[in-house]
């Protein structure tokens, strides 16, 4: 049977960094009993959700002592009165706040995000909509005009684009994507590279080399396309994040508006009074 390792244990203890599959039965049900306090399956998915990926998904039995350790480790604390510890004290005072405005927050903006609300902005989105030209693209950058050239001349020569892409080229995404920039419209890039790749057709790479201020590219266009407004359900997720965003920095407006602060610098001086920022759309 798979084990967790003293140190996914010790990892489990501390650190919440991601999410693992919940265990499906009663969350309350009490899976062990440690010095007289019951530990509760709900106590177990919550380790699950804080395993690192690299950990994969332990078994239940593995999990379990984990819970266990952790329950034993916090009834010692609580035995040396840790909760009184100024260091401790003030952890707990930042935890409580921030669960405290996130929870606030949640609140607040769920309403903004319902499957009534997103419909509408998508139908507001789809009246509005204009298609536009796109360009499926890769590219190369380098540092100088002659690397360019020669990056053409070996592209010429029958050389892999994708592959030279991956070896060659200083854009980090590059090095794992081919150089491959998928499908934008003339707006999203810089005009220079924009012009050059909009004057390419499919199969086409620039026969000289297009300078930006990011460096030298040597582009290649894979296919040409008019844009299209993406099906609902394709949709949905991101415009709910905007959604959210919106209404949150419409709630901070509202209640920045109502507040009355005084801000201060470094060495305790007053700073003079400014504005909120306005919610960005």
């Amino acid at each position: 049977m798979k084990k967790l390792s003293a140190r996914g244990q010790a990892l489990v203890l501390a650190f919440g960094l991601a999410t693992a599959p919940a265990l499906a039965a009663d969350k309350n049900t009490v899976v062990a009993v440690v010095n007289g306090n019951d530990v509760r399956l709900s106590q177990m998915e919550e380790l699950a959700r804080q395993l690192p990926p690299s950990l994969g998904q332990p078994p239940y039995e593995a999990l379990l002592e984990v819970a266990i350790n952790n329950e034993l480790v916090y009834q010692q604390a609580k035995k040396e009165k840790l909760e009184s510890d100024p260091e401790v004290k003030a952890a707990l005072k930042q935890a409580e706040t921030t669960l405290m405005r996130q929870a606030w927050m949640a609140h607040r903006v769920r309403a903004a995000v319902s499957d009534e609300a997103i419909r509408a902005r998508y139908d507001q989105l789809a009246q509005s909509f204009v298609p536009a030209e796109e360009v499926h693209a890769r590219h190369i950058l380098v540092d100088s005009e002659d690397a360019a050239k020669a990056l053409i001349s070996e592209i010429n020569k029958g050389a892999d684009f994708a592959e030279l892409a991956r070896t060659r080229t200083k854009d980090p995404s590059g090095t794992q994507s081919g150089g491959d920039l998928g499908y934008f419209t003339q707006k999203d890039m810089v005009p220079d590279f924009a012009n050059a790749a909009f004057a390419l057709q499919p199969g086409q790479i620039s026969k000289t080399p297009v300078k930006t201020q990011f460096g030298w590219h040597v582009i290649k266009v894979e296919d040409r396309r008019m844009s299209s407004l993406p099906p609902f359900e394709q949709a949905k997720p991101r415009i709910g994040q905007q959604l959210a965003e919106q209404a949150a920095q419409q709630t901070l407006l509202d209640l920045r508006e109502k507040a009355k602060v005084k801000r201060f610098g470094p060495d305790g001086s007053a700073l003079p009074d400014k504005p909120a920022p306005a919610p960005q759309q």
